[in-house]
């Protein structure tokens, strides 16, 4: 697998979110359903650190292959998995991170 491009990463999910909620990074973190702080952490324009929660809810939200996602190259087989299978969507998208190089960042909230 490719290594992981944070600042490309963060560029795929800016225009997936665009025009979208006002352009309110608070409006799409309670939409998505994940930490604003998270959020803007994975798309941020200097320095991002895309999270895994993020990048597995936005693949759930707009249904695009992960390996798209992180990557640039379109996986059909996955892409295939993660339609049907979208409870396996976190653990495929942390185990892709991994294997990439990068860090698969994971927000613990309190509860």
């Amino acid at each position: 697998m490719a290594a992981v491009d944070r600042l490309a990463i963060a560029a795929r999910i800016r225009g997936l979110l665009s025009g979208q909620d006002g352009s309110d990074p608070a409006a799409s973190a309670r939409r998505l359903g994940v930490d604003e702080v998270g959020l803007r952490m994975s798309i941020d324009d200097l320095a991002p650190n895309p999270t895994v929660d993020v990048v597995a809810a936005i693949v759930l939200a707009y249904g695009v292959d992960p390996t798209w996602l992180l990557t640039g190259t379109y996986d059909s087989a996955v892409h295939r998995h993660s339609l049907e299978e979208p409870r396996a969507i976190g653990e495929a998208v942390s185990k892709m991170m991994m294997a990439s190089g990068g860090p698969a960042l994971r927000l613990v909230r309190p509860d």
